[in-house]
C-alpha cells in the first residue's frame, strides 16, 4: 500500500481522521489517506459536503488561532547538532511539541520554520515549565532507533531541581520507588505508596545555590536521576518530599498563570542527556 503523508504547513503536520457519511464543510481541506479500500487515490482532496460510499481515512491541518508573540519571540539555543540529531536547550514556559493550545508556539514547529526542516520531531518531551535538554530527531530514517531508546528507558538523563527546603540525608544519593497516578481533568499528579505506576527516582543535595533576584529566600539544589518515565515525576517527588519545586504553579497547590508569564521561572532544568547515536557513537550532551 503506498504511503502517504501531507508536507507540514508552516512546520504543523497534517493529523488523521476518519471520515463517516459525509465529508465536513467547515472550511478545512480534507486530503484522502492510503488505504486499501478507498476510492480515492492518496492526496485526492474530498470536496465539502460530499456524500461519502463508506468510511474513508483522510489528513487535514488543523486550523491555527493566535497564540502568544512573547512565547513565538523566544530564542531557542541549538546545544548540539548530528546529521541525524539536533539537541537544543529548551526555554522555560515553551511547550515540546503541538498540544492543541500551542501549535505553532512550541520547539518542534519553531524549529522546523526557523531551521526550513519539514522532519524535525522532537522526540521526547519535557514539560511546557520545564527547561533543558531537548533531543530532535532530524531523518525519518533513523528516528525509530533514537524512539526505541526513549520508549525502553536506555536514555540517562539528569536534571537540577531548586527549592527553598533543605533535605537532611541527601548529601549522598537517595533512591525513591513510589506510586504515582495521572488522575484524568486533575493537573495534580498523586504520590502514595501502591497506587498507579511504579516510579523510581535518584535524589541528592549538591548544595546552596544563590536566588535569582533580591529579597528571595535561599535556594538548594538537587541533582535528580529518573529511571522510569512519568508525568510530572520529578515535580510531584519533590513536592511529596516536602521540597517543592521554587516557581511551581501546581505543587503543592494548582495555581495557574497565563500561557506568556514565563516569571517566575519553574527551578527545573534538565542539564544532561546520553543516548547512542545512529551511527553508533555515544552522544552526551550537556545544557550551557
Amino acid at each position: 500500500m503506498t504511503t502517504y503523508r501531507p508536507d507540514p504547513i508552516d512546520g504543523i503536520s497534517a493529523q488523521r481522521i476518519v471520515l463517516r457519511e459525509r465529508v465536513p464543510d467547515d472550511g478545512v481541506v480534507y486530503l484522502a489517506a492510503a488505504a486499501g479500500d478507498s476510492p480515492f487515490a492518496p492526496g485526492t482532496v474530498l470536496p465539502a459536503g460530499s456524500t461519502l460510499p463508506r468510511a474513508i481515512p483522510a489528513w487535514f491541518h488543523p486550523r491555527v488561532g493566535r497564540e502568544p508573540q512573547r512565547l513565538l519571540n523566544l530564542d531557542i539555543p541549538i546545544v548540539a547538532e548530528t546529521e541525524d540529531v539536533l539537541v537544543v536547550d529548551k526555554p522555560h514556559g515553551l511547550p515540546s511539541t503541538p498540544n492543541g493550545q500551542f501549535m505553532r508556539a512550541c520547539v518542534q514547529t519553531m524549529l522546523r520554520v526557523r531551521r526550513e526542516e519539514p522532519d524535525l520531531v522532537a522526540i521526547h518531551r519535557l514539560d511546557r515549565l520545564t527547561g533543558g535538554l531537548l533531543v530532535l530527531s532530524r531523518r525519518p530514517r533513523t528516528r525509530g532507533a533514537l524512539q526505541t531508546q526513549f520508549q525502553r528507558r536506555e536514555v540517562h538523563k539528569t536534571y537540577h531541581a531548586d527549592s527553598t527546603v533543605y533535605l537532611p540525608g541527601h548529601e549522598a544519593w537517595v533512591h525513591y520507588a513510589v506510586g504515582m497516578a495521572k488522575i484524568a481533568h486533575d493537573p495534580q499528579v498523586k504520590v502514595s505508596e501502591g497506587i498507579g505506576k511504579q516510579t523510581k527516582t535518584w535524589v541528592r543535595l549538591l548544595g546552596p545555590v544563590a536566588s535569582e533576584r533580591k529579597n528571595q529566600p535561599p535556594r538548594w539544589r538537587y541533582e535528580v536521576r529518573p529511571t522510569t518515565g512519568h508525568t510530572h515525576q520529578i515535580r510531584a517527588l519533590m513536592n511529596y518530599l516536602g521540597a517543592p519545586i521554587v516557581g511551581e504553579d501546581t505543587y503543592p497547590e494548582y495555581k495557574p498563570r497565563p500561557a506568556d508569564q514565563l516569571e517566575p521561572r519553574l527551578g527545573l532544568r534538565a542539564v544532561e542527556l546520553s543516548l547512542k547515536l545512529p551511527d553508533g557513537a555515544d552522544g552526551q550532551f550537556r545544557a550551557h
